[in-house]
């Protein structure tokens, strides 16, 4: 399991596969595993010409679409599990109705900024199937959001790693400095929360 946080070994194990897969299960099915760090850390080997920037972005961002596509639909049929008592708590009929009027306000936004929140990213494409959000504006959406993650990411690795080619000798320190940037929106918010 600590393999799957070791970011430069499974890289180097696994490339291009490994990627793909692990960015379709973060993006709307399994939220405890890498997702921007890795897309830096990606972004930064192929800057050192170990991976192929050309290949990297199209792959991160298939990946990412379907993923999402794969959680809506977990979402639509996720009510079957209302028969546990564990989901019953989850699927209540007052949280749905709540998540729906959130979705009818939001969720546009919600699907294109939830993209870079980490844990958030994976459950937003599951909540827009549970309440049966317009599936073309959520394909629509979420093609942009795969599109914009994908690319700002990855390319930031890239650009980073071009300028500093120091840096892949401080992965370890850089991908924890990563996983703190992209939990910063969080943690802002839940002291919003907490003052008002």
């Amino acid at each position: 399991m600590l393999e799957l946080f070791n970011i430069p070994y499974l890289l180097t194990t696994y490339g291009y596969a490994g990627i793909f897969a692990i960015v379709f299960l973060e993006s709307g099915i399994f939220f405890a595993l890498p997702g921007d760090s890795l897309l830096f850390t990606a972004g930064l080997l192929a800057s050192t010409t170990y991976l192929k920037l050309y290949i990297l972005i199209p792959l991160i961002f298939i990946s990412t679409f379907l993923g999402g596509i794969a959680g809506y639909y977990i979402g639509v049929h996720i009510h079957r599990l209302r028969k546990y008592a564990f989901f019953q708590k989850i699927l209540k009929e007052e949280h749905i109705n709540k998540a729906h009027d959130f979705f009818i306000k939001y969720g546009k936004t919600a699907i294109i900024f939830s993209r870079f929140v980490p844990i958030v990213r994976t459950f937003t494409p599951i909540v827009a199937g549970v309440v049966r959000m317009d599936y073309k504006n959520f394909l629509k959406y979420s093609f942009f959001s795969s599109l914009l993650w994908s690319t700002t990411v990855t390319l930031s690795g890239y650009f980073l790693g071009q300028i500093f080619p120091q840096m892949k000798d401080y992965m370890s320190w850089v991908i924890i400095l990563v996983v703190l940037i992209s939990l910063l929106p969080a943690v802002v918010e839940m002291i919003r929360n907490k003052k008002s």
